[in-house]
């Protein structure tokens, strides 16, 4: 499978790198003992290292490394390697914030934000929802607004994200178009009224579109009967036409160059090894 890599937009495509990628998220935080020898372990959240390795590879793709390594092309950089992981959004997007633990793929136009133990019964690996109050009508909550997931060329994505009310609320989602030229436009599903206090799945579809470098994914409540609530959990953006599975986030991390250690195999060959940290 071949890896993009690149900024948003411009994402090479490098032949496939040798299948046994080295990928760790070292946990920041420190680990205390108390006299009694019990031991609390901090997590303060953890951050991605990547390392890709290549044979054989041509000067032309060792010259792009290098652009990137010595920041001749700028960053920040991206990259996608298809059948990792399906899930193009950040870690904190995909799990809503992880119920406000981490909120820095999660931004608001109004209201607050807090941690609810609710979660859809069909959605494997239960975690904590977000719930969303004091909104008001046409306001949003937005995931990746400001990393948008990268979309390839000629590829359609799908966005889906689960939410519940105990009203019945009528809500909207929509992609957001990122290009050149910034946020453009979006593609809005139907607004959908919800079954009070039951979970239900909201998706939209980006059929490929030119120009179009990237997608973020907005819900907007457009009706309410009362002063309410909106539960959110579980949010994707992944390849295809049609809603799958949910699963954990990270698939198109944003990422910098830390290594680029080279062996020159023969005249025109190199065997690099690659380094990326997450941002």
């Amino acid at each position: 499978m071949p890896l993009y890599l690149g900024p948003l937009g411009r994402l090479a495509r490098l032949r496939a790198p040798r299948p046994d990628i080295r990928i760790e998220h070292p946990r920041q935080g420190g680990t205390h003992v108390a006299l009694s020898g019990a031991r609390t372990v901090d997590y303060l959240g953890s951050r991605g290292q990547f390392e890709f390795t290549w044979k054989w590879l041509s000067d032309s793709e060792r010259d792009y490394l290098e652009a990137l390594r010595d920041r001749h092309i700028r960053g920040p950089l991206r990259f996608v390697l298809p059948g990792w992981r399906r899930n193009r959004l950040s870690r904190s997007a995909a799990s809503v914030g992880y119920g406000g633990r981490d909120s820095s793929g999660v931004a608001l136009t109004a209201g607050t934000t807090a941690p609810s133990p609710a979660w859809p019964d069909p959605v494997p690996l239960a975690g904590a929802a977000l719930a969303w109050s004091g909104w008001a009508l046409g306001s949003g909550l937005r995931l990746d607004h400001a990393h948008p997931v990268p979309v390839l060329p000629g590829e359609a994505v799908t966005g889906s994200v689960w939410v519940r009310s105990p009203h019945a609320v009528a809500v909207q989602l929509a992609a957001e178009h990122y290009t050149a030229g910034g946020y453009t436009a979006a593609t809005e599903a139907a607004p959908v009224t919800l079954t009070p206090e039951v979970w239900r799945r909201l998706a939209v579809t980006v059929p490929p579109t030119g120009g179009l470098w990237g997608v973020s994914l907005r819900i907007t409540p457009t009706s309410t009967p009362a002063a309410t609530s909106l539960l959110l959990a579980a949010a994707q953006v992944e390849p295809g036409d049609a809603a799958t599975g949910w699963s954990l986030g990270g698939g198109a991390p944003v990422v910098m160059v830390d290594e680029l250690p080279l062996t020159a195999a023969r005249r025109g060959f190199t065997h690099p090894t690659l380094t990326l940290l997450e941002a």
